[in-house]
């Protein structure tokens, strides 16, 4: 496991993985920054708000990039095999590469992290319960890469699929809201089909838009039931995900 989640390491290096992503959110900020500065009130708070929303996509973009090309570059180059010839079990192997990604990600959030404090820290417990929440969510968004990765052929078929399941997972918060307003539609029960729709896929999806709020950089956390919920949605659907990865990953034939 250790010599896997090393090679990971080994290839995001090279790849300047590291180098490309940091120099990313530290141009995201600096340009959040300047576009705080020309606000008239709330300049500070502008800042912190961008900033941290775009270092958030930028990092989960680049890491569902990393993740789905390595693993399918690890099946052409029957890296895969060679993992397999030895005495590991392949569940092993899967939870390895999820072990070396998440990896990756925290190399990845605790500069971020360190930027984004270099812009100045309004509220010091929101921006912990942020760094956190955006590391978990790295968490959820490596093994749902993987699982991608490891099902699908393509790498970039995975990238698409991956990115498409992060934008609905982003942005369900909004579809619930928008179901709720009984506005979609101008005939009710076209709404009522909506939002017991939209419920049941917020059920069976994890609710991306719990996770990395900017309010939290701002005004700090004003309920512990958001902490409680990222937590619970990571706690669940990364078993999950690695699970589904893991049943697929068994049924191959090598």
């Amino acid at each position: 496991m250790l010599t896997n989640v090393r090679y990971i390491l080994l290839t995001a290096l090279r790849d300047w993985l590291f180098f490309g992503l940091i120099a990313s959110v530290a141009i995201a900020i600096w340009v959040s920054r300047v576009l705080g500065s020309t606000a008239l009130v709330e300049a500070q708070e502008m800042a912190l708000s961008f900033g941290g929303a775009s270092s958030r996509v930028i990092i989960m973009i680049g890491l569902i990039v990393f993740v789905c090309f390595h693993v399918r570059q690890a099946f052409d180059s029957k890296e895969i095999d060679v993992f397999l010839s030895r005495p590991i079990h392949r569940n092993s192997l899967v939870f390895s590469y999820w072990i070396g990604f998440v990896f990756v990600a925290l190399l990845l959030v605790l500069p971020t992290g360190l930027i984004l404090a270099w812009s100045g820290i309004l509220h010091t417990n929101g921006f912990w319960v942020w760094l956190l929440s955006l590391f978990l969510e790295t968490c959820i968004v490596t093994a749902l890469a993987l699982f991608a990765s490891f099902t699908l052929r393509s790498a970039t078929f995975a990238v698409m699929t991956s990115m498409g399941f992060y934008v609905l997972s982003r942005m369900m918060g909004f579809f619930m809201l928008s179901s709720e307003s009984h506005m979609m539609f101008g005939q009710e029960w076209l709404n009522s089909i909506l939002k017991y729709t939209i419920t049941i896929v917020s059920m069976i999806i994890p609710r991306l838009d719990f996770y990395a709020n900017s309010d939290w950089l701002v005004y700090g956390v004003e309920r512990y039931q958001d902490i409680t919920n990222f937590i619970l949605q990571t706690v669940v659907f990364v078993p999950l995900l690695l699970l589904a990865s893991m049943l697929d990953f068994r049924r191959r034939q090598f």
